[in-house]
C-alpha cells in the first residue's frame, strides 16, 4: 500500500482528499504546515507528497526544496497559482508535477497513479545503464525529481556523446526547444546542485557551448 502525505492548511480539503484516497486503497496522512511535513517525512516512509503552495510560514516551494535536499520522494504540487512562472518556480524547487486548484478528482487520481508507477529506486537502478556500479549506486541515492532522473538517465545512456538541447527537450521534456525557454537549463542546474550536495562532481555533466550536454564518467577530483 502506497503512503501519501497531504500537506495543506485547508483542513476541509485535507479531510476530503484523505477520504477519496483511502477509498482508492492508499494509506493517507495529513499535516497542515511545512514544518510538520518535514518532521513527518523524517520519521515515516512516504511514497508521494501532495503539497500545497500557499502554506503558512514555510511555503510550498521552500518545503519542496528541503524535501529534495534529503529525500527522493516525488512531489505533486497543489496550487491556485496557475501561471507559467509559478509552475517553473515549483519545478525548480523540486516538484514533479502540478495540478491547479480547484482540481478534478479523477484527474488527480490519474496523476497520482502515473507518478507512483514511474518512480521507485529499483526501477531507477535498472535504467542507470553505462555508469560504473559504484557511481550508479551514488546516483541512485540522489534526491532527483522524475524529470531530473529521466534527464540524467538519458545522458548516462549516451555517455561521452554530446546530446543536443533539442534532443533532450523533445525526448524528455516532450516539447520543442524555444529560444528563450530556460526550463531545460534549470533542470540541469538542479541536477548539478544535487550532485554537489551529495559529494559528487558537477563535472559529470559537461556543457558543450552551442551544442548541448554530455555525461562524463571519469572526472578530475
Amino acid at each position: 500500500m502506497s503512503r501519501i502525505l497531504v500537506v495543506d492548511d485547508d483542513i476541509a480539503l485535507c479531510n476530503l482528499l484523505q477520504e477519496v484516497l483511502q477509498d482508492e486503497g492508499y494509506d493517507v496522512d495529513c499535516v497542515h504546515c511545512g514544518e510538520s511535513a518535514l518532521e513527518f517525512i523524517q520519521t515515516h516512509s512516504v511514497d508521494l507528497v501532495l503539497l500545497d503552495v500557499m502554506l503558512p510560514k514555510l511555503d510550498g516551494y521552500q518545503v519542496a526544496r528541503r524535501i529534495c535536499q534529503r529525500f527522493a520522494t516525488p512531489i505533486l504540487m497543489l496550487t491556485a497559482l496557475g501561471d507559467e512562472a509559478s509552475m517553473l518556480d515549483g519545478l525548480q524547487a523540486g516538484a514533479d508535477h502540478f495540478i491547479a486548484k480547484p482540481f478534478n478528482v479523477p484527474e488527480l487520481l490519474v496523476r497520482i497513479t502515473a507518478i507512483l508507477r514511474r518512480v521507485g529506486l529499483e526501477r531507477q537502478r535498472q535504467n542507470y545503464v553505462g555508469a560504473t556500479e559504484d557511481l550508479a549506486e551514488q546516483f541512485l541515492r540522489l534526491p532527483l525529481t522524475e524529470t531530473e532522473s529521466e534527464l540524467l538517465q538519458y545522458l548516462i545512456k549516451n555517455a561521452d556523446v554530446v546530446v543536443s538541447k533539442s534532443d533532450l527537450q523533445i525526448n524528455i521534456l516532450k516539447k520543442e526547444l524555444c529560444p528563450f525557454d530556460r526550463n531545460l537549463d534549470m533542470h540541469i542546474s538542479n541536477i548539478r546542485r544535487k550532485l554537489l550536495q551529495s559529494g559528487l562532481s558537477k563535472q559529470h555533466i559537461k556543457t558543450v557551448r552551442g551544442r548541448g550536454y554530455s555525461f562524463i564518467k571519469t572526472v578530475n577530483s
